[in-house]
């Protein structure tokens, strides 16, 4: 029996030792042979992996970017050291530094645009060897990974961004993947649910992803991120001021409409306002050659307080046309008048009416309020009361169509097999 005092000593000794033995014919070139006693068969690469952080998702580069624990597991013949005849061999080496010794699967991402390893303060990685040649290879990697995004229904759009993992130069022949059965991918608390704009909704995994290049078929596998986009910000950031700007510029409808410049100055101010808005918002986007819902709800919008000036300028050309049609009669029955006492021959004194007891009334609030909501018979006037009603109206209907429309396609699209 091994004195308590050196046992610790004795243990390291003997990983050294299993080490030095398992490594002194070790080809790192050669894969794993396969755990039957047949010379043929692909190696089994179990993989699962934990997401750390999930950030950054960036809508006009199309990408985001991940930090995740990236785990794979295989049986490597060669290492198993419980037939060594080593004394109480441990459960496990770990092995943090031998990446150029051993044999580990040639496992890359497609869809990565950038991505590092974590040095801090040593390199973030270990290998653990089991008795039974047993493989467990763990890293902490940060990346940035495309995510080819359909914007269609934004801002009320789900968007499905895969995560592939494919050996580079092993075919099928070679290796073989597949998800941890028990847990294939962890999430640490809080991820997903801190996100700006987005919430992680949902993740699956497959192995329908399979590689065929003129080299061969290659191996893989996904991990499918659901992301849904939260609303409450662009209701608030966007829907509630276009909403108002519209509201606003029907205030023009209520003014009188000789209020040339009262009327012009609203109609401008809401129309700069609502382009401003709408660049502003588009600068967020990728230039993209669909329609957006956001752009019909921007485009309704636009075309409402453009509307609202439009109409003034009609009701603007209807009044300056009667009202020279008055000046023309005005002046013809001047004439008449002026002819006909001309025409007078050995007239009376001319009396003329008492106005001694005239007065003019004052308008009540009542008859202001009767005025406003009284349809006139005067053509100009007429059209600024039938567009009090109808264009908000005409708003109202607008909205419960789009928005029923939005729920409904949102809805749809709240799959991952609809994003595909």
């Amino acid at each position: 029996m091994v004195p308590v005092g050196i046992r610790g000593e004795y243990s390291m000794r003997s990983e050294q030792e299993i080490l030095n033995t398992l490594l002194k014919n070790y080809d790192m070139r050669v894969r794993p042979p396969p755990v039957n006693t047949s010379t043929e068969g692909a190696v089994n690469v179990r993989v699962n992996i934990m997401i750390r952080m999930l950030s950054k998702i960036d809508v006009v580069n199309m990408e985001y970017s991940i930090q995740l624990t990236f785990r794979e597991e295989w049986t490597d013949p060669r290492l198993a050291y419980e037939h060594l005849g080593f004394y109480n061999p441990p459960a496990f080496l770990t092995v943090p530094h031998v990446k150029k010794s051993l044999w580990i699967p040639d496992t890359f991402f497609p869809t990565e645009k950038a991505a590092h390893r974590h040095l801090i303060d040593m390199e973030n990685m270990f290998l653990r060897i089991h008795p039974d040649g047993k493989v467990l290879y763990s890293s902490r990697i940060s990346l940035t990974s495309s995510c080819p995004m359909r914007l269609q229904l934004y801002p009320l759009d789900y968007q499905s961004c895969n995560f592939d993992m494919v050996s580079y130069a092993h075919t099928m022949n070679d290796i073989m993947y597949e998800w941890d059965p028990v847990k294939p991918v962890q999430v640490k608390p809080g991820v997903g649910s801190d996100l700006p704009n987005f919430v992680l909704e949902n993740i699956t995994t497959n192995t329908d992803c399979t590689s065929h290049t003129n080299t061969g078929s290659y191996g893989c596998l996904r991990m499918n991120l659901l992301l849904k986009r939260q609303f409450s910000y662009y209701l608030v950031q966007l829907y509630a001021p276009t909403t108002m700007i519209v509201i606003v510029s029907w205030v023009s409808f209520w003014i009188d409409l000789h209020s040339t410049a009262g009327r012009v100055a609203l109609g401008v101010t809401t129309l700069l306002t609502m382009t401003t808005m709408q660049s502003a918002i588009n600068a967020k986007l990728p230039p993209v050659s669909y329609v957006k819902v956001v752009d019909v709800w921007l485009g309704a919008c636009q075309a409402f307080v453009f509307g609202a000036l439009l109409e003034y300028a009609f009701v603007s050309y209807q009044d300056s046309a009667r009202q020279n049609d008055r000046a023309r009669e005005k002046a013809a029955r001047k004439a008449q008048r002026r002819r006909e006492k001309l025409e007078m021959v050995d007239a009376e004194v001319y009396q003329p009416p008492c106005t001694c007891h005239t007065f003019e009334a004052r308008e009540t609030f009542r008859d202001k309020l009767r005025r406003y909501f009284t349809k006139p018979d005067y053509l100009p006037a007429k059209i600024d009361f039938y567009a009090r009603f109808v264009v908000p109206l005409a708003f109202l209907a607008f909205n419960i169509i789009y928005w029923v429309s939005c729920l409904i396609m949102s809805a749809n699209a709240s799959t991952p097999e609809s994003l595909v």
